[in-house]
């Protein structure tokens, strides 16, 4: 049996203030949110990634055609890394709706991979320990299908690849002692983020209950009730 979830008046104000800034539906956003909390310590090696009308993100989008579009986001998610694999569609004939699938030389942590696009939080589930990746305004919308139908499609060897590009790019680590020290960086990076959450949601928390003493305050009959 499903229980309908009720939130405080606060946490809802700040979750549909986060929501419209990113382009998100409320119930997406907040979905999106508890997908993080669930898997933010996790590193992961495969990525595919969804990207939902990605010009948007870019500077003069009127001026790239397909391909250098394909490239910009090939750069964002391959290059700085420790090394990746990337194959990209788009035909925006089609649908404004690129995909990405990128195998890294080695496990990322979920952080580093967020901060490639945006800081954004997106919708993310994981399958056969791949991270997938959504960037989408409505993910229980008509879109989550279209991005199963081309997943499925490019699984077919037979498929047309005139709308994809693919490259390989080097890893920025010489030795394996950086890599080490990035890893450290970003346990130090986890650390200060779980207590900026924390902080969040306990000023939300305090902020409902400061509004329900002066509700109480300004109507006395719910004194004793």
């Amino acid at each position: 049996m499903s229980r309908k979830i009720e939130l405080p008046d606060a946490y809802v104000q700040v979750m549909e203030q986060y929501a419209d800034a990113n382009h998100q539906t409320f119930e997406t956003a907040f979905a999106n949110l508890f997908d993080f909390i669930q898997i933010k310590d996790e590193s992961f090696q495969r990525v595919q990634i969804a990207i939902e009308d990605p010009k948007q993100y870019l500077t003069d989008p009127e001026d790239l055609n397909a391909p250098a579009v394909r490239q910009m986001f090939m750069d964002i998610f391959g290059e700085d890394t420790v090394g990746a694999t990337v194959r990209c569609y788009y035909d925006e004939d089609r649908a404004e709706l690129l995909l990405l699938d990128v195998e890294y030389d080695s496990e990322i942590p979920l952080w580093n991979i967020l901060e490639m696009f945006h800081n954004k939080i997106p919708g993310m589930d994981i399958v056969d320990d791949v991270l997938r990746l959504h960037y989408v305004t409505d993910g229980y919308g008509e879109i989550m299908e279209l991005i199963k139908e081309i997943r499925a499609e490019l699984l077919d060897p037979e498929h047309d690849d005139s709308h994809e590009t693919a490259g390989y790019y080097e890893s920025i680590f010489d030795d394996p002692e950086q890599e080490d020290m990035l890893e450290d960086a970003m346990e130090d990076m986890d650390e200060d983020i779980d207590k900026g959450l924390d902080k969040c949601m306990n000023q939300a928390a305090d902020d409902s209950a400061n509004e329900a003493a002066e509700a109480e305050d300004e109507d006395p009959d719910l004194e004793g009730e």
